[in-house]
C-alpha cells in the first residue's frame, strides 16, 4: 500500500505501467502471432518439474517463398500454420530465424505427433512445409536450449541429407 502511494506521489506508477507493457509487447511476435525466444526461455526457467516433449520445425524454402508472394503473405500462411489449436499450456515460440519455431507440448509423443500431423496438413493448405523433429526434455535436469540444440542438428542434418539425394525424375 505504501509503495502504491510512494509510486503515484513520484509518478512511478505510470512508468512502471509503460514498462510492463513493454515487456508484454517484446514477448509476442506480432508477425507470426507466437511467443518470442526469450519469452519462450523465461517460460521453461520456471516450468514445473518432469518429462516434456519438445518440437523443433524448420520451415521448407521461406526465403523463395517471401520472393515469390511477399512477406506478409507468407507470415499470414504461418499464422494460418499455427491457429490449429493447441492446449493452453503449451509453448509455441520463434526460435532464432523466421523459419525455426519450437513447441514445448504438455502432452504425450504421441499427441505431439497429432498436433504435428495436423500442423503438416495446414502447411500443405497454405502451399507451405517444413521438417522436424520431437524430442524429450527432462525440466530442471537438462537445459531445454541443449534439447533444442540437438533437435536442430538433427533437423539440419535431415535436410542436408535430402539435398544429396538424387532428384526424382518427373
Amino acid at each position: 500500500m505504501l509503495k502504491k502511494l510512494i509510486g503515484k506521489l513520484f509518478g512511478f506508477e505510470t512508468e512502471i505501467d509503460l514498462l510492463k507493457e513493454q515487456i508484454s509487447q517484446l514477448s509476442m511476435d506480432p508477425v507470426f502471432g507466437m511467443w518470442t525466444r526469450n519469452a519462450f526461455l523465461q517460460f521453461s526457467h520456471v516450468m514445473p518439474r518432469g518429462l516434456r516433449v519438445i518440437a523443433f520445425l524448420d520451415l521448407d524454402n521461406l526465403h523463395q517463398l517471401n520472393d515469390q508472394y511477399g512477406y506478409e503473405e507468407v507470415n499470414r500462411r504461418i499464422r494460418d500454420i499455427f491457429s490449429v489449436p493447441f492446449r493452453r499450456s503449451d509453448l509455441i515460440a520463434r526460435w532464432f530465424s523466421g523459419d525455426e519455431i519450437v513447441i514445448l507440448f504438455d502432452a504425450d509423443q504421441e499427441f505431439a505427433l497429432r498436433k504435428i500431423g495436423q500442423l503438416e496438413e495446414a502447411a500443405r493448405q497454405q502451399g507451405m512445409g517444413f521438417h522436424f523433429q520431437l524430442g524429450i526434455w527432462d525440466v530442471g535436469k537438462d537445459p531445454v536450449e541443449k534439447v533444442i540444440d540437438e533437435l536442430s542438428e538433427k533437423v539440419l542434418g535431415q535436410k542436408a541429407w535430402e539435398k544429396q539425394q538424387p532428384s526424382k525424375s518427373r
